[in-house]
C-alpha cells in the first residue's frame, strides 16, 4: 500500500516519470528538483480514463505530504523523492524544447514541452517555469497519447507542513 501510495504521489506531483539531464531539458530539470528544496503546494487535477479525481501536496520541512480522502499523511522525505526522481531520469529517453514566454497570474515564464519516453509509459507535457524564481508554476501532462491526463499548480507563498 505505501508503495503505491508513493508512485501516486509521484504522478501527483510530476505527471510522467521525471527528466533526463539533457541540455535542452536543464531548465525543466533544475526547476523540478528545486521544487524539493523549497516549501511547495502542489493542486492537483487529474483526468484518468474519463474519471477526474483532485490532490494536494506540501513540500515542506523535509517531508512530502499528501491529501487522500480529505486526510493528509507523510510516507516520504523530500530526500527520498529527489533520489527516486534522479534514479528515474537514467532510465527515460527525454526531449524538451523551449516554447514561448507567457505570463502566469502576472509573473513571466518560460514555456517547455516535453516528450518522455519511460520503460512504463510515454508522456507528452507542458511546464511553465518563473523565469525570477527558477520554479515551476504549472504542468500539463498528457499520459497514455492524451488518454490521461494531469494538471498540476504550484505555490510557493507560506507553505506549512499540514500537520
Amino acid at each position: 500500500m505505501e508503495t503505491t501510495r508513493k508512485g501516486l504521489l509521484y504522478i501527483l506531483l510530476f505527471g510522467a516519470a521525471p527528466l533526463v539531464a539533457q541540455d535542452d531539458c536543464k531548465m525543466v530539470m533544475d526547476a523540478l528538483t528545486k521544487v524539493f528544496e523549497t516549501p511547495t503546494h502542489a493542486y492537483v487535477t487529474m483526468d484518468i480514463t474519463g474519471k477526474s479525481q483532485t490532490g494536494e501536496s506540501i513540500f515542506a520541512g523535509g517531508l512530502v505530504y499528501a491529501k487522500y480522502d480529505g486526510k493528509w499523511s507523510s510516507g516520504m522525505t523530500t530526500q527520498e523523492m529527489k533520489q527516486l526522481t534522479e534514479k528515474n531520469r537514467k532510465n527515460n529517453k527525454t526531449t524538451c524544447h523551449y516554447l514561448n514566454d507567457e505570463l502566469i497570474n502576472g509573473e513571466n515564464t518560460a514555456v517547455y514541452t516535453v516528450h518522455e519516453v519511460s520503460p512504463k509509459s510515454t508522456s507528452d507535457s507542458k511546464t511553465w517555469i518563473s523565469k525570477s524564481k527558477g520554479l515551476p508554476l504549472r504542468s500539463v501532462t498528457d499520459l497514455d497519447s492524451g488518454k490521461n491526463r494531469v494538471s498540476t499548480r504550484y505555490e510557493y507563498g507560506n507553505v506549512k507542513p499540514p500537520m
